[in-house]
């Protein structure tokens, strides 16, 4: 796959930094520093153009059943495709999805949501969702429990967490 033109070239170090980062978000740039053998102006500076150029991004996440959200629940939909761009954008900015993604097989478009209730995904399903144009099918699929939930991707995701 070719490389994103706008993202910046990212060599070893920056691999060990956003590695470090997936671990431990909260780690001193001058920890990071003395790990990967920079100075912490280095690290410092790296890490700011990681961001700037969204290849890196460093948030609080909130475990959803800890924060009343104990409905998790993926949802495929089949869609007219003349409206596909459109139903990913107006999907984007719905509150209620996490993720949106446009995928291939039997749904064109797949979104995780958390909820607080059944209640709560049931009026979202009938009331909001059940009503846009252009959502030809929609397949829910109640989470009944994860097994993992990481954010940590690429080299060293192995390490898991949860």
């Amino acid at each position: 796959m070719a490389q994103d033109p706008t993202s910046p070239s990212l060599d070893a170090v920056d691999h060990a930094l956003i590695r470090e980062l997936q671990q431990d978000a909260r780690v001193s740039n001058v920890a990071l520093a003395a790990k990967v053998k920079l100075t912490e102006g280095a690290v410092r500076r790296r890490i700011d153009r990681l961001i700037k150029s969204g290849t890196l991004r460093i948030v609080g996440v909130g475990d959803p059943a800890r924060l009343g959200l104990m409905t998790h629940v993926v949802i495929g939909m089949r869609v007219e495709m003349a409206q596909i761009e459109a139903l990913l954008d107006r999907f984007a900015r719905m509150s209620e999805f996490s993720y949106v993604y446009q995928t291939t097989g039997r749904f064109d478009i797949v979104a995780v949501a958390f909820f607080k209730s059944n209640n709560q995904l049931r009026e979202f399903l009938t009331k909001r969702l059940g009503k846009v144009a252009g959502v030809v099918e929609v397949e829910t699929f109640l989470i009944m429990k994860a097994a993992k939930r990481s954010f940590r991707w690429g080299e060293g995701a192995e390490g898991g967490g949860t």
